[in-house]
């Protein structure tokens, strides 16, 4: 460019005004590098707290409601609230709705989800609540359950022994020749073309220094339901197990005392037909121990690490599928 191609008064550029041009130019574009960064990171962090939200409200919920639980369980026993009502609705059943409040609860907090990511938290968090929920009662029950130490069962009354949870006695002196035993089996439907059978054999023996009172056993076991060997398990099964209580009742030391709310009445059903020098006893007076193991008790840690595991994995998956979400819609 020369002076000639230049329109007459318009001044000449110079090199100052050059660089000085460049120089704000650069600075625009600092400053709309600094305001989109900022803005990312206040997207970003504006993502989280969302998630935190409604993970924090989750959390709340669960604590609140399995706490809630664990202590009204705790009265229900105590009291022996409604005892016609089976350990399995208190177990289970009752869980199973609570975690669906869970879900009820945060029901409008992830509301903004599409319908199939929607069901995927509330099943995901139904699960979580659920798990939380059940191992909740389970320690409870483990932590308050009421333990009588006994050198020997006949230094007990009838009174002590049904308000107990365990006895762990020294020794007992069971009656191994009247001894008898009840076998049932359950069919069980997994798939539409498959069905499984579960075989159970009911053992009780009465002690020999103790009317009225009974140690029982449950042996288990499963086989998919084919005919033409059903006989022949169902056979071996017995074979096998039957008479098991002479030897597990001589050598246990603890023992679950079996309250209406057990489910006893097929241990209860045999009792009523062993043949005993004792005489007959009326179900209302019997009292039923179950053979347990040593570490069937206080085993509270393995509940509460189910717990941190269940609210590590169901925490976890719901805040990523919601941080996938949320990513895209701001995209």
């Amino acid at each position: 460019m020369n002076s000639e191609d230049l329109p007459k008064n318009s001044p000449l550029p110079n090199n100052g005004s050059i660089g000085k041009s460049r120089r704000n130019s650069c600075r625009c574009k600092k400053r709309d590098l600094t305001s989109s960064v900022k803005s990312l990171l206040f997207q970003e962090t504006y993502l989280f707290e969302v998630v935190l939200s409604i993970l924090g409200k989750t959390f709340l919920y669960i604590t609140v409601i399995a706490v809630t639980f664990a202590l009204v369980l705790l009265a229900w026993e105590k009291y022996d609230w409604l005892p016609f009502v089976k350990n399995i609705v208190r177990g289970l059943v009752i869980p199973c709705l609570l975690g669906g409040l869970v879900v009820l609860l945060l029901h409008h907090e992830v509301s903004f989800l599409k319908d199939d990511w929607k069901k995927t938290v509330w099943s995901v968090t139904f699960f979580t609540g659920t798990l939380v929920i059940v191992n909740a009662g389970i320690i409870a029950q483990e932590v308050f359950a009421k333990v009588i130490k006994a050198d020997s069962i006949t230094s007990l009354s009838n009174e002590e022994i049904k308000s107990a949870d365990y006895l762990q006695i020294e020794s007992v002196e069971p009656d191994t020749g009247s001894y008898n035993y009840l076998f049932e089996k359950e069919n069980r439907h997994i798939r539409r073309a498959y069905r499984r059978v579960y075989f159970y054999l009911y053992q009780v023996c009465p002690l020999k220094n103790k009317q009225g009172v009974f140690i029982c056993t449950r042996s288990t076991e499963k086989h998919l339901n084919t005919t033409e060997k059903l006989e022949q398990w169902k056979t071996d099964f017995i074979n096998r197990e039957e008479g098991s209580i002479k030897r597990d009742a001589t050598s246990a030391h603890l023992f679950k005392v079996l309250h209406q709310r057990d489910r006893y009445e097929q241990y209860q059903a045999t009792a009523a037909t062993c043949a005993t020098r004792y005489g007959a006893i009326s179900p209302e007076h019997m009292i039923l121990l179950e053979i347990r193991q040593p570490d069937s008790i206080k085993r509270w840690e393995d509940n509460a690490l189910y717990i941190f595991l269940s609210l590590l994995v169901g925490f976890s998956w719901n805040a990523i599928m919601l941080l996938a979400v949320l990513y895209g819609k701001t995209e």
